[in-house]
């Protein structure tokens, strides 16, 4: 019996063994390496797996649903990635086929990781605030996923350098500036990205020229009879000016009217097809453009003004 029994572990120990000789092994991933870093394109490549059938690319913006771009044959140990955005991260996989035991098909992966294109410019380059009192201004713009992050610089409008600065993350999205800022002074801000890849340190190209300056100071703005009287201070090197009236303080804003620069003043006759009522408080704000060239810049929207009171208030 105990000889019986001891062939039986025997036997179903080398059929064990014989099971997990005979199943696939996977084979561990040499990973991708990126190389010639491009604004529209990336380029990896591989170690070759001697059993490759076939490879197949993967990349997207999104590692989650990246899609299937390229096959390729087994001879292949790289790719260049074309027809994608600048300033981007892209998630890339590369995966290979080989034959089973049982005659079929396994798909393993070579590896998988984020690469970028070199920097875009930096787009949307706008002023959100202009603090009258606080005297100070702020800045936003677009991010770029595949940024390391940014460097900016500001001038005054007569070409005087006041700062270059350097914004060490890829979040960063405005910036604030209040060192010795003039309410009668017109800044001009720059923007570029920057980003670390394949061990080189490559800039985009600076962005458009975004002019910043003051939101006007409304000096009054009251109903008379059925009309909205609106008036203001001019700032120097402005081109026009834009009113804009809502019935409530804080949403629903119309553009209602827009002047030239030698205008400090205007008169509104209707909001939404209506005329104004003494009984109704109104909501004013006006804000300054500039246009250089097709480009127009307009100052942040920071104070409205109310008919009712005559004072101003903080969006």
């Amino acid at each position: 019996m105990k000889r019986w029994l001891r062939n039986l572990t025997t036997v179903c120990f080398l059929a064990l063994f014989a099971c997990f000789a005979a199943a696939p092994m996977g084979v561990s991933a040499y990973g991708l390496t990126q190389s010639n870093p491009a604004a529209n394109s990336i380029t990896v490549s591989w170690e070759a797996e001697s059993d490759a059938l076939a490879y197949h690319v993967y990349a997207g913006e999104d590692y989650a649903t990246a899609p299937l771009v390229q096959d390729l044959p087994a001879s292949s140990t790289s790719v260049t990635i074309t027809g994608l955005k600048p300033g981007t991260e892209y998630y890339v996989s590369v995966k290979y086929d080989e034959t089973s035991y049982s005659g079929g098909i396994n798909t393993w992966s070579v590896g998988s990781d984020n690469f970028r294109t070199t920097p875009a410019k930096v787009a949307n380059v706008h002023e959100t605030e202009w603090y009258y009192f606080l005297k100070s201004f702020t800045v936003e713009w677009n991010t770029q996923t595949g940024a390391d992050g940014y460097e900016y610089k500001i001038t005054q409008g007569n070409g005087k350098k006041l700062v270059t600065k350097t914004e060490k993350s890829r979040y960063t999205h405005r910036l604030s500036y209040s060192k010795k800022v003039s309410n009668s002074m017109i800044y001009v801000v720059q923007v570029r990205s920057y980003a670390k890849i394949c061990g080189k340190k490559y800039y985009g190209k600076w962005s458009n020229k975004c002019y910043c300056f003051t939101q006007p100071r409304i000096q009054y703005a009251r109903v008379l009879g059925n009309k909205l009287a609106v008036k203001w201070g001019r700032v120097a090197g402005a081109t026009g000016y834009e009113i804009y009236v809502s019935t409530k303080p804080k949403k629903g804003y119309k553009k209602v009217k827009t002047v030239g620069k030698n205008a400090s003043s205007a008169i509104i006759t209707k909001l939404k097809g209506k005329g104004f009522s003494s009984r109704q408080s109104y909501y004013v704000y006006v804000l300054t453009v500039k246009k250089v060239g097709k480009h127009k810049n307009t100052s942040g929207r920071v104070y409205y003004w109310n008919t009712k009171s005559s004072t101003d208030s903080l969006f």
